[in-house]
């Protein structure tokens, strides 16, 4: 590697060459893709004024899940297989970023925000023993929370649970907690039954012990999963389906194909170039909304070079974001140049700190930083995820031009997320998905204590505001809080943000009632019904 011009002339051959030939391949892919002949339509039938009881509801998924305890599970394929087993004291609402009563019929809270009173639903009952739920099963579950530690700290402020008779809980914290109502209604934060858990030897990694729409019937690993009705679940006449199915498809092609030929009837994670394909389909609606799944480049800001923030703001000014965009997700996206909310997120803020790539910046920041002939990095990524791997591709070809020269390593999920989680890496394309308050988009990432700091990034100034905003109730102070959040991790750049996606499923036009959440929950198959 070298800074001459002639060096400069040969990575930008090697570039151009390289977007040349990805740019061929998804050409290939797009022709193979659309020129898939289109099914014969076969007349529906006209859609009954009323909800029709029955049917079995057939939903295809990128991946399996790793476990079905949602107290210990992380990934987002485990918990779309929980969350319709399971209620929560609160629910996200169909406006996102608001929740509202579940499991608890109503609640108050203190003036001085530190006392949370619920009464708890009558009629609540478990799937597997045909108890009544009690505040006793509420308590028993946040502690169970607390004690597996995956999601302790959204209950730091909690300091005793009180349940002075079988409908009413309290919560007695030790400071205001401003998400703490969002955290309630996080589905995976689920009441459970404990004499389930006790029988099991308190794992429900493969037991069912909730008292949700659905309950478990079989659970065949990278097969299906199947879930029945559940004939006393509290709310009168719901769910509608008799049954629903879910199955791993981990092809994005087979997932698309199998949608248009009726062998499914819900894909929950459209392809961005096979949107369109499904749009011309008349019996498939495509719908999309604001969505939360956020993706960027990360930096081990704990390793060299990039524990120097000049090299990772050389980093952030190299990439191509609106490259990656229209080549990976075909535009559909929207680029990220400063803030990370979604637009329809109360706390977004329209900034602009990184508006467009500057390659000549990039490389005066690295000389400026003692690298004037740049340095060799591995990128890992997910195979799991192609889109990642090849907006991998592209930014390889980005940083090669400036001088970083990097080699892509796709590995296994379990691989590839073990050695995040022990930071093992220096640098990486992912991305995160389901959060609502900012809390869950900050804290744990971007905390120096934060449990998914996977970037190791430390700064006094974000951990002092992060810890603010657990504690502030005003919505414009909290606002500003992760206004000024936002502009000190951007400025830093533990992650060269990259895009934040549409929330977009497809289904049968025989589908009803179902509704895409920006969070990507499937708490609405409850509503859910279908025609044939």
């Amino acid at each position: 590697m070298g800074g001459s011009a002639a060096a400069r002339t040969d990575r930008r051959a090697i570039r151009e060459q390289g977007i040349a030939l990805l740019l061929l391949c998804l050409a290939a892919y797009l022709m193979v893709s659309g020129c898939a002949r289109e099914e014969r339509d076969v007349p529906m039938r006209a859609v009954p004024d009323e909800p029709v009881r029955g049917g079995v509801l057939t939903i295809a998924i990128q991946s399996d899940g790793q476990s079905l305890d949602p107290h210990r599970v992380t990934d987002a394929a485990s918990m779309r297989l929980i969350e319709n087993l399971y209620g929560t004291l609160m629910r996200y609402s169909d406006v996102y970023g608001e929740v509202e009563p579940y499991l608890a019929e109503s609640y108050e809270i203190s003036e001085d925000g530190k006392t949370y009173t619920f009464i708890l639903r009558e009629s609540v009952r478990f799937h597997e023993t045909g108890r009544e739920m009690t505040a006793r099963d509420v308590k028993y579950s946040i502690r169970r929370i607390i004690e597996h530690e995956v999601r302790a700290e959204q209950f730091e402020p909690v300091d005793k649970i009180e349940t002075p008779d079988d409908r009413t809980v309290i919560f007695r914290l030790t400071r205001p907690a401003a998400p703490f109502l969002t955290y309630l209604a996080y589905p995976m934060n689920a009441i459970v039954d404990r004499e389930v858990v006790e029988a099991h030897d308190g794992s429900l990694d493969r037991a069912g012990a909730g008292c949700g729409p659905f309950r478990l019937v079989e659970w065949r690993r990278d097969r299906h999963l199947i879930l029945d009705r559940y004939e006393h679940y509290h709310v009168q006449d719901r769910p509608y389906l008799d049954r629903v199915i879910y199955r791993p498809i981990p092809d994005e092609t087979a997932r698309t194909t199998s949608l248009r030929t009726r062998e499914i009837h819900i894909s929950l994670d459209v392809p961005d170039k096979d949107r369109g394909l499904l749009e011309r389909a008349t019996h498939v609606v495509v719908e999309s909304v604001p969505g939360t799944f956020w993706e960027y480049v990360g930096m081990n800001a704990g390793r060299e070079p990039f524990d120097d923030v000049r090299v990772r703001q050389a980093v952030a000014w190299a990439v191509d974001r609106d490259m990656v965009n229209q080549l990976v997700k075909f535009g559909r996206s929207r680029i990220l140049t400063g803030g990370f909310f979604p637009t329809n997120h109360w706390a977004y803020v329209d900034m602009e700190m990184y508006p467009g790539r500057d390659p000549d910046r990039a490389r005066a920041l690295l000389r400026e930083a003692g690298y004037p002939d740049g340095f060799e990095a591995v990128i890992r990524v997910g195979s799991a995820f192609p889109y990642q791997v090849a907006a991998a591709q592209i930014v390889k070809q980005n940083l090669e031009e400036v001088g970083i020269m990097t080699e892509i390593l796709a590995e296994e999920s379990g691989v590839f997320f073990e050695a995040l989680g022990r930071s093992d890496f220096d640098m990486t394309v992912v991305g995160w998905l389901g959060f609502v308050d900012p809390d869950e988009w900050f804290y744990n990432i971007f905390h120096s204590e934060g449990r998914w700091n996977q970037q190791q990034y430390a700064n006094p100034d974000v951990d002092t505001l992060l810890e603010q905003g657990r504690r502030e109730t005003d919505m414009e102070e909290r606002r500003e809080q992760y206004r000024r959040v936002q502009e000190k991790v951007v400025r830093d750049a533990p992650v060269a943000l990259l895009y934040i996606n549409d929330q977009t499923s497809a289904y049968l036009d025989t589908v009803q009632g179902f509704r895409v959440h920006p969070t990507a929950t499937t708490l609405s198959l409850r509503e859910t019904w279908l025609v044939e």
